[in-house]
């Protein structure tokens, strides 16, 4: 559809700032049948985001949507945000020195969770993001329960920071969210993901990781590539009989046996709660001079997993109780 009739499409469409259901509807029937297909229609739904940023539920859900299949689907192999696609979403969302509204921060984490694996750089700008949304309400620092929920999506996405883990650099974030806000009335959700996200970084598995984005595309084009024969590598494999089906097979087995040790050593480890981990929240807690209710309920937790505590955080326990 040519640029201009998307123009003349969605003029009337947030008019008064606000997108209906039946807006929503109209969108996906009339503007983007075929979904968002090229960087003008991109840059059409984002101008009407920023026109429009409130409306009913389907609307940030279909932005989420539209934005996010439209980069991911962009380049092969699809699923990867590229460091250049990153950038072209970034200078969107930060347009007139500009940050990012809620359906835009949405968008980002909504990325984050559809996506295989995106660029370092996009959790650190979309963590900076959740800083700016709560340090700037309208009436002072505040945690709601539609940013509770947003964060928990970001802590937990697939392809943020560290995966289904929580890291060092969320668990930073939530506590500068705590100390912006400590005084103020937030949802109680807030209080629960704070508590039981950084018990959870404290106590962090080994977390997935995703193929890198270069030996994905490796991948995709071998399976694309019909010169190449998978029945006839098997049976040539197979004609070897059981010696050809054994050495095939053994390095196989040998490596992967290595990464399951390696993963319960690594994972034995990971379940205590380190010396460094201890002593870097210790420093956190109490920052301000004395410890509030927040911070006292996470101690008490921390207290009753029954984790082997190094003597910092032992002790920071024993005061606290």
């Amino acid at each position: 559809m040519p640029d201009n009739n998307i123009e003349t499409l969605i003029r009337s469409v947030g008019a008064d700032g606000y997108v209906s259901a039946d807006d929503v509807v109209f969108l996906r029937r009339n503007v983007f049948a075929d979904g968002v297909v090229s960087r003008a229609e991109l840059a059409a739904l984002f101008a009407l985001a920023e026109k429009a940023p409130q409306g009913d539920r389907e609307w940030p859900e279909y932005f989420a949507e539209a934005a996010a299949d439209f980069f991911l689907r962009e380049e092969e192999p699809q699923g990867y945000l590229t460091d250049q696609e990153f950038e072209h979403l970034e200078a969107f969302v930060t347009r007139d020195a500009k940050k990012a509204s809620s359906i835009e921060l949405s968008l980002l984490v909504s990325l984050m969770e559809k996506a295989t694996a995106t660029p370092p750089a996009m959790a650190e700008f979309v963590a900076d993001q959740f800083r700016r949304l709560v340090r700037d309400r309208k009436g002072g620092a505040r945690v709601s329960r539609d940013d509770a929920q947003l964060l928990r999506r970001y802590l937990y996405a697939s392809a943020g920071d560290g995966s289904v883990a929580v890291t060092r650099a969320e668990a930073e974030l939530l506590f500068d969210l705590h100390e912006m806000t400590y005084a103020a009335d937030n949802d109680p959700a807030w209080s629960d993901l704070f508590i039981k996200a950084v018990a959870a970084h404290l106590m962090a598995h080994v977390g997935y990781r995703p193929l890198p984005r270069e030996e994905a595309l490796r991948l995709h084009d071998w399976v694309k590539d019909q010169s190449v024969d998978p029945a006839g590598f098997f049976g040539r494999m197979i004609s070897g009989g059981l010696a050809g089906i054994r050495d095939a097979y053994g390095q196989k087995q040998s490596l992967s046996a290595k990464k399951n040790a390696d993963d319960a050593i690594a994972a034995a480890i990971a379940e205590q709660v380190t010396a460094q981990e201890a002593d870097w929240l210790a420093d956190r807690i109490g920052r301000n001079g004395k410890l509030d209710e927040i911070e006292s309920a996470l101690v008490r937790y921390m207290r009753d997993l029954g984790a082997d505590l190094p003597p910092k955080l032992a002790a920071l326990v024993a005061k606290a109780a």
